[in-house]
């Protein structure tokens, strides 16, 4: 990679953090991108207001529907963010020779643990009208549900799927014996002994014999 101002190679810590903070960014506008994808697609049960200011959404499959396209959609974006991740540090330490998989590890990760909250923390804004029709309607009234995330659990299905992936794909260079930037173990080699090289007991002068091989012949 080549210098931040032209002038020269980019340290490797600072190569690293420039690498790991594009990485995050990344995966962050991902998750912009995908909210309203979510807010889009996940369909909306009609529900009863009740006195309280609550609503009674019942037992239908709408009201499950959303949070399914949510784990669907993120998890997804986790088998993309994680092959993507991967193959950009892996080209980068290709580059030059650099070990960058910690550092796309952790940035992707922290980057699809932020895209995960702000794909459903804007979906829900989005169907902000919505809410406020639930809040006019009289109690007794039927309305169409607003969008919301009940399960947060479901909000690690980015992070881990992405996780998994990245190892996947790490775990299989480590077979190839390909991994860029890591490097390869030393191998010491003893010098070649003395008895090794001429035999073991063996008189080195031309002609000589082995001890054991004396007197053996009539």
């Amino acid at each position: 990679m080549a210098g931040l101002s032209g002038t020269g190679p980019v340290p490797g810590p600072v190569r690293g953090l420039v690498v790991g903070a594009a990485l995050f960014g990344g995966t962050v506008l991902l998750g912009v991108l995908l909210a309203p994808l979510w807010w889009w697609l996940a369909p909306r049960p009609e529900v009863v207001v009740l006195p309280d200011g609550g609503v009674f959404t019942g037992a239908s499959e709408d009201v499950f529907a959303g949070e399914g396209y949510f784990v669907v959609i993120t998890a997804l974006a986790g088998l993309v963010t994680g092959y993507a991740t991967y193959m950009v540090q892996f080209s980068l330490a290709r580059r030059r020779f650099q070990d960058l998989r910690t550092v796309g590890l952790v940035a992707g990760t922290l980057g699809a643990a932020a895209a995960s909250v702000l794909v459903w923390r804007i979906g829900v804004a989005l169907d902000g009208p919505a809410r406020e029709a639930m809040l006019a309607t009289d109690p007794g009234g039927t309305v169409v549900a607003a969008l919301q995330l009940q399960a947060t659990a479901f909000l690690v299905a980015w992070p881990f799927v992405h996780v998994l992936q990245y190892g996947l794909l790490d775990a299989f260079s480590l077979m190839r014996a390909d991994q860029p930037g890591v490097p390869e173990p030393v191998r010491v080699v003893a010098p070649p002994s003395e008895a090794s090289e001429g035999g073991e007991g063996r008189d080195p002068r031309p002609g000589g014999t082995h001890p054991g091989e004396a007197g053996t012949s009539g």
